[in-house]
């Protein structure tokens, strides 16, 4: 999950799973932050539940506007993945986050 905002990445927030709760802890975390504010999301069924929850205004980003979302996303995991080739899990059993910290 993400939140940009006016050509600016406010935070990213990557997670094992997708669904209402998670988008409800990130939007809360986001509110707490910067206030209320309305939320514009791709469409994702989780999205409009988390913001009726925190009563905020949800409305769906156009299509033009997600292809410049994705595109911004897509060089993101472009840069992961380098990132991974430089720092690699060494142990992909036992796979922590701990290298991704360090």
């Amino acid at each position: 999950m993400y939140i940009y905002v006016h050509k600016t990445l406010l935070r990213i927030h990557i997670s094992e799973s997708r669904n209402m709760l998670v988008a409800e802890k990130f939007i809360r975390s986001l509110v707490s932050k910067y206030g209320k504010h309305s939320i514009y999301t791709d469409g994702s069924t989780w999205y409009p539940e988390a913001c009726k929850i925190l009563k905020l205004k949800h409305y769906l980003h156009s299509s033009l506007e997600k292809s410049l979302i994705e595109s911004v996303m897509q060089y993101f995991k472009d840069r992961i993945e380098s990132f991974d080739d430089y720092y690699p899990c060494n142990n992909k059993r036992e796979f922590d986050n701990s290298h991704v910290y360090n």
